[in-house]
């Protein structure tokens, strides 16, 4: 068995006004570490969920999440894992530290597990959410999803903003056990 910790993000546009008025297609453009800010980090390591979570601090909330992360894996060798963490969460967690000056903890892509990647076997633009496949293997989903973050911080709706980023790390727990299970894991891009 793999020692991991589920990591995801969240992030809101800095110029919420410019984004909302956006046709749907338009506002994912927002979501890279230049247009978009951190709200949210969770953890989730053998069963707990670590929620970081401000709407002001990001520079506060990213150096509580590389505190944590250098706890886990300062002693052992861990794994990160999240689904779509490549072309996500690890661009928006180091632009992100970049811009506020939060020194990160040293890792490599080896020790990092994409379940997305992993389970379109690397195939390139790989298609699948979280909610799609959790939903396929029977998982309880949230009432929300990643494109309703920014509305949930423009509205002061922290409590569910929280529940969905642990919902989501549950998720992503869950979609890991079984893709390790069935051996998922073991599939090398070479």
């Amino acid at each position: 068995m793999i020692d991991y910790v589920v990591v995801d993000v969240e992030s809101v546009p800095l110029d919420y006004e410019a984004y909302k008025v956006l046709p749907e297609e338009e506002k994912k453009k927002f979501f890279n570490p230049i247009c978009s800010k951190l709200v949210a980090i969770g953890i989730r390591y053998n069963a707990v969920n670590h929620i970081y979570l401000s709407t002001e601090d990001e520079h506060g909330i990213l150096d509580s999440f590389w505190d944590k992360w250098h706890s886990f894996n300062g002693n052992h060798f861990c794994v990160l894992v999240g689904f779509n963490i490549f072309e996500f969460d690890i661009p928006m967690l180091i632009g992100r530290s970049f811009f506020n000056d939060v020194e990160v903890v040293p890792f490599t892509l080896r020790e990092v597990i994409d379940l997305r990647q992993k389970l379109a076997a690397f195939k390139y633009n790989p298609k699948g959410t979280l909610k799609e496949y959790a939903q396929l293997i029977g998982l309880k989903l949230s009432e929300f999803d990643g494109s309703m973050v920014a509305e949930l911080v423009a509205n002061g709706m922290l409590d569910e903003l929280k529940g969905y980023l642990e919902r989501d790390l549950e998720l992503t727990d869950e979609v890991f056990k079984r893709a390790e299970k069935l051996n998922i894991l073991k599939i090398e891009r070479w």
